[in-house]
């Protein structure tokens, strides 16, 4: 092209493909070029675009710092650098590669031919995974201001063990501590502070008494080592001497808004991650049997209380904890119990019975293939996880809750209620519709199904209380659990079964029997239960559109087909919703104690059983950028160790290597909205061990095996080799960050360092995905009969 404007506005232009109104922008950008201009650029956007499959070697000039880069099923050999800008460029083009992206590298090769000294030599291929780790509920007990002092201290353990120490930063409910060694302890255990240095200083007799802290967690870098502390118990003649020494020395020391900003950062990716886990919280009772005690609700798991709801539309999970099987899962001080639980439900004239099996349970009865037998054929087959660990009252945090003389009573009887809690569990639907035909039996023996018998739940269940968790609202609108009878008719057949929730627009279903539409088609609806509420609407033909269903078929998703205000079932709806509004909202936000669900949801973050991982839209594009780290090792913890080259560090390449990366995540984020329940896929990986002794992985979706056999022998021969890893991975879309949850923070680190509050907010809304991974091995194993080698 001739014009130098044109080229301009090429540059211009080609970020601005992924934008989904381009040709309205290209419109507005070339408003002043005359017709013959304009159709230039098109024409050289078209060209750019034009889909390539050449070749980029560099290996001529640059040979020492080239890689190897395989992408749409072409090898090339480039620098690091131009790796980058690569996977750069083609994000530019709609995520392919084009004659702009080879044309761009080209560029680049000219200017970089003879600087091979310059260039950065081959980097691991494991970099492009590496992802900041998150150190999830290490802010607590940091909420004051804290000011940077070195002085002398000793630390005496619960075992007698002496430390001498020095501080790093204090603050009135805590400090943090430079240790010559990690000592051996448990998170929440007791130590003894003397504070030696300022004893020096200052002739108080209050500083020759030791104070009693708590244990929150250990901070190491380069070779040195931290403790972190949090005041335990009340010493108010300390409290004032502290307060006064801040006060007086603030001009002589620092004042710290970096242990804010840490803070700031954990709890806004916190926050990011818990609406959105599909997991249930569980909180359980004291004792050798502990009872369920609270169930966290959130936006995507409340299909799991729905499931475990009779057909009187009461909840009934409390019956899947009873006595004995609660003994069996009590874990041991300090570790976590984990078992798998398999279930399905059996209708009969209108009862719904609920059975359940644990695998210990199926493996003691020998009745297991007869509970595949029956249960996994059916649209109620439920495979579950269940987690448990002990968990302490500190751990809720409450001291940072808003309190004040109006609510010391309501503070009083919270600390009450938590004080009778002792175990924090997660259950968390693992299974597939597309594992089904997986589940081990043998159709041609002669079963007895009455012997399921034992497995079979009580038709009562003990009574637990449900706690709503704060976040902020993304779905279009709200959607209310209502269970009732539901018939749908497509094509002269007719389907039976109930409503999942329902709300003025939609609604989710789930039939007895596999249903055989379509997405997108319309359907009748017919609401035999609800007619009896209403004698001026017709509720047995409604019309309703298919958006979704699961792979079994039964569960669907309905939106009404036609004008809304002109739709009799969101004209129902609307009135049932409006008129039993209050009895509605008692379901969904029942607030028993002030600062319930808060608490909760602290204690919780001190136990996340799945890695949660970020996706951040940065100027390349989205890509993983951080996951979350609970305080305990998980599972999973060394495989996503295994390629890390840093210790704040995790690394994704086992997960998501060669194409994983776009199929696992990034695909799926493109095509979801934010209130999208998260779109679920498996991965299987076998980790290798090499002689040189470097990782080696081979990672497969366990959806890409031609046969269940080959599907076993990828096992099999993973854990004749090494070690064999299956992780469930999903991913869902976020919305805006929820800053209010942070606003003090933000507005404290905002007076000290402006620069920081805004660095932190750009970084929160650069946030456009969650994904969490969970450990399915055992679960993958156990279905396909394999069993590990021991030793």
């Amino acid at each position: 092209m001739d014009s130098e404007q044109p080229l301009h506005l090429i540059e211009q232009l080609v970020p601005l493909l992924r934008e989904k109104d381009f040709d309205e922008i290209f419109n507005r950008l070339t408003q002043n070029e005359n017709t013959n201009s304009r159709f230039l650029l098109k024409m050289e956007i078209k060209r750019k675009c034009t889909p390539c499959r050449r070749v980029i070697d560099m290996r001529n000039e640059l040979g020492e710092v080239c890689l190897v880069h395989e992408s749409e099923g072409v090898t090339h050999f480039m620098p690091a650098e131009a790796i980058e800008l690569f996977q750069s460029q083609c994000y530019l083009y709609r995520d392919s590669y084009t004659l702009g992206v080879y044309e761009a590298l080209q560029v680049w090769y000219k200017l970089n031919q003879g600087r091979v000294e310059s260039l950065s030599l081959p980097a691991s291929p494991f970099r492009p995974f590496d992802v900041s780790a998150i150190p999830f509920a290490s802010h607590y007990g940091r909420q004051e201001e804290r000011m940077h002092f070195s002085s002398p201290m000793v630390l005496k353990l619960g075992n007698g063990e002496k430390l001498f120490a020095k501080s790093s930063d204090l603050s009135l409910g805590g400090i943090r501590v430079s240790v010559p060694y990690l000592p051996d302890y448990q998170t929440g255990d007791l130590v003894d502070v003397l504070f030696t240095g300022l004893e020096r200083e200052h002739a108080n007799p209050i500083l020759r008494q030791p104070i009693d802290y708590q244990i929150l967690g250990e901070e190491q870098k380069e070779g040195k080592f931290w403790l972190r502390l949090v005041k335990s118990g009340e010493h108010p003649a300390f409290d004032h001497f502290l307060r006064e020494f801040i006060e007086h020395n603030r001009s002589r020391y620092r004042v710290s808004v970096d242990y804010l900003l840490s803070a700031a950062i954990i709890k806004g990716y916190e926050q990011f991650y818990l609406p959105r886990m599909t997991g249930m919280p569980l909180f359980f009772g004291k004792g050798s049997a502990p009872v369920l005690e609270i169930a966290l609700r959130t936006e995507n798991n409340q299909h799991l209380l729905e499931y475990w709801r009779d057909a009187k539309n009461r909840d009934m999970l409390a019956s899947l904890f009873g006595e004995a099987r609660m003994s069996s899962l009590v874990p041991t001080r300090g570790g976590m119990s984990e078992t798998l639980i398999y279930s399905f439900t059996h209708s009969v004239r209108s009862h719904l019975y609920f059975f359940s099996a644990t695998r210990e349970e199926l493996l003691q009865s020998g009745l297991t293939a007869l509970f595949f037998q029956v249960g996994a054929r059916r649209p109620s087959w439920r495979v579950y996880k269940f987690s448990l660990e002990s968990c302490a009252l500190h751990e809720a945090d409450l001291d940072s809750h808003p309190g004040g003389e109006s609510h010391q009573l309501q503070d009083m009887l919270l600390r009450e209620r938590l004080q009778q809690i002792g175990y924090v569990g997660l259950l968390q639907e693992i299974g597939l519709d597309s594992q089904r035909d997986e589940f081990r039996y043998d159709a041609s023996q002669p079963h007895n199904a009455n012997e399921l018998q034992r497995f079979g739940h009580d038709i009562s269940a003990p009574l637990f209380e449900i706690e709503t968790l704060h976040y902020v609202q993304l779905r279009k609108e709200a959607r209310y659990v209502h269970k009732t009878a539901i018939v749908i008719r497509h094509k002269e057949r007719a389907w039976l079964g109930w409503t999942r929730d329902i709300s003025a627009h939609g609604m989710q279903i789930e039939l007895e029997e596999p249903f055989e539409g379509e997405k997108g088609e319309i359907i009748q609806v017919a609401l035999p239960r609800l007619q009896e509420l209403s004698k001026s609407m017709d509720l047995q033909r409604l019309p309703y559109r298919l958006v979704s269903l699961n792979l079994s078929r039964t569960v669907l998703h309905l939106c009404i087909e036609g004008e809304p205000a002109r739709h009799t079932g969101h004209q129902f709806f609307s009135l049932l919703i409006e008129s039993n509004q209050n009895k509605l909202k008692a379901t969904r936000e029942h607030r028993r104690y002030r600062g319930m669900a808060r608490a909760l949801r602290n204690i919780f973050t001190h136990h996340i059983f799945d890695t949660p991982v970020y996706v951040n839209k940065l100027k390349a594009g989205p890509k993983p950028a951080a996951l979350g780290v609970a305080p305990r090792p998980r599972s999973l913890s060394p495989l996503l160790k295994a390629c890390a080259e840093q210790e704040d560090q995790a690394n994704l390449y086992p997960l998501f290597q060669g194409g994983l990366l776009r199929t696992l995540l990034l695909d799926p984020l493109r095509t979801i909205e934010r209130e999208d329940k998260p779109k679920q896929a498996e991965v299987y990986i076998a980790n290798l061990h090499s002689r040189s002794g470097s990782p080696l992985f081979r990672s497969r979706l366990a959806s890409s095996f031609a046969t269940l056999e080959d599907k076993q022998r990828f096992v099999e021969l993973a854990l004749q080799q090494g070690e064999f890893y299956s992780v469930l991975v999903g991913i869902s879309r976020t919305g805006r960050p929820d800053t209010s949850f942070i606003a003090n923070e933000l507005d404290y680190i905002a007076k000290f360092a402006i620069h920081k509050a805004k660095k932190l907010e750009e970084e929160l809304w650069s946030v456009v995905g969650v994904g969490e991974l969970t450990d399915t091995t055992q679960a993958t194993l156990f279905r396909l009969g394999i069993t590990p080698p021991t030793g």
